[in-house]
């Protein structure tokens, strides 16, 4: 029998296997890292709701082209995802927390076009590399961690959205009454000011600013908590690079992009990319700007826009509890095609909440529940089916091309949005008609090319 050789702590033991020593680091990182990915999401429930509308009345072509600033910061991310055999997964972690604090302390405390940019993108890259890394770091721990990795994806993905849940309800409601504390109204005339933010002038304009800019400063502190559980994050090299790849001699960079190439080049590999494409172009037209089409052009104030926005993250934590059980029963390409694909009719009924009268927000928050539940409950298969596509070495790699087509994307998406579509206000609505016939396409290609992926959990 050959003899057994593991490393672990520095230290070489021989033919002495501490599986649960090794189990206990490993899942002890993968809730580390949890930890620190809600308080990411925390920042990103922010990003995406009183960020944009902020920018919205001090920066109008950074909030219209926001989706481009997306692109630009999934882009950087992916490049910055390429250090991982270099520099592992915690350093990479530290500067997404430090990056994104930074970013909301500038945005406030410096006025100028130059930095409102250079913010938003170093923003969008923190949350964003820190989003792209949960696949290959949920992989490089989980199949050591004990517990099948669906159920590790899934948890670290509802985990998150709690995050965001939290801050879009609580940002939107703290909005609101900073609002009305330096204007000296109540809460509920500053409420019902917000559902026609746009005509408000004056001293009314600039309480409205000072709410937005606290609730800002205020996750920006926040954000910088998610680096105590990081530091607790012990790592080893073999979490990042294979034995044979440590045992191999280095590989120059010529070599190590032909092995990239020989992963993307593969049929599969190809159409995966074009899938992904097709979804980000997608998202870019509409999910920046949930409350900004509820408030501007549904005329649901800020209160409450934000309220309906929130649940449709709780719709998301909810769901994903859902998603090893759903895996099992249609395996993992069955159910990211049957969650695509089921949440279209609910984008149009969102497109169309004014045509029901009195019973608008609620058949609004009917859309945003069921599109935001259904869409990601699918995004841990997405995850895993990600992952079946490159050996672990080339992970990280594979995952960042993904996302360099992702980033790419979505800058043209984002430009798009800022010259083209909502260039008027009505083209806020138009952009859940495009999307819709884009999703549809996105789920005709991964069931017709990906069956043989079609993995289910009880098979693994």
């Amino acid at each position: 029998m050959e003899r057994l050789f593991i490393v672990k702590e520095g230290k070489i033991m021989n033919g002495d296997i501490h599986i649960p020593q090794v189990q206990l680091r490993q899942k002890r990182n993968l809730i580390l890292f949890i930890i620190s990915y809600v308080i990411n999401n925390l920042a990103s429930g922010i990003l995406y709701d009183t960020y944009v509308n902020y920018l919205q009345e001090v920066s109008l072509p950074t909030a219209t082209s926001f989706w481009a600033f997306y692109g630009y910061a999934t882009f950087l991310s992916a490049l910055i995802l390429l250090l991982v055999p270099k520099s592992g997964y915690k350093k990479l972690l530290l500067f997404c927390a430090a990056s994104t604090s930074a970013a909301f302390f500038c945005v406030v405390f410096v006025k100028s076009a130059t930095i409102f940019y250079l913010s938003t993108l170093l923003a969008l890259t923190g949350v964003q590399l820190h989003f792209i890394m949960l696949a290959p770091y949920v992989a490089a721990y989980a199949g050591s961690a004990g517990g099948k990795s669906i159920d590790w994806y899934t948890r670290t993905y509802y985990m998150g959205y709690v995050g965001y849940f939290l801050t879009t309800f609580l940002g939107g409601a703290a909005t609101v009454k900073l609002f009305s504390s330096h204007a000296g109204i109540s809460f509920e005339r500053a409420r019902k000011l917000t559902e026609y933010i746009t005509e408000t002038t004056g001293s009314t304009r600039d309480a409205y600013l000072a709410g937005n800019r606290d609730v800002l400063i205020i996750t920006g502190v926040v954000t910088l908590l998610s680096i105590v559980p990081i530091l607790f994050i012990r790592e080893e090299k073999s979490d990042y690079i294979s034995v044979e790849e440590q045992q191999t001699k280095k590989q120059s960079l010529p070599e190590r992009a032909r092995d990239i190439l020989s992963v993307l080049f593969r049929k599969d590999a190809m159409m995966y990319l074009i899938y992904w494409a097709l979804i980000s172009f997608a998202m870019g037209l509409f999910t920046s700007y949930y409350t900004v089409f509820l408030n501007r052009n549904l005329h649901i104030d800020k209160a409450t826009s934000s309220l309906l926005v929130s649940i449709s993250y709780a719709a998301i934590v909810l769901f994903m509890l859902f998603t090893p059980f759903v895996v099992k029963k249609m395996g993992t390409v069955g159910t990211i095609c049957f969650t695509v694909l089921l949440s279209i009719p609910f984008m149009l009924i969102i497109a169309n909440g004014n045509r029901f009268g009195k019973a608008m927000i609620p058949m609004v928050g009917i859309g945003l529940f069921m599109r935001a539940g259904l869409a990601n409950l699918g995004s841990p298969a997405d995850s895993a089916l990600s992952m079946m596509l490159a050996p672990k070495n080339l992970r990280p790699a594979f995952t960042s091309v993904v996302n360099f087509i992702a980033g790419i994307v979505s800058i043209i998406s984002g430009h798009f949005t800022a010259s083209i579509l909502l260039a008027t206000q009505e083209g806020y609505r138009t952009a859940y008609y495009i999307a819709a016939g884009l999703y549809f396409v996105a789920a005709l290609v991964i069931i017709t090319l990906f069956k043989k992926y079609n993995r289910k959990e009880a098979e693994e």
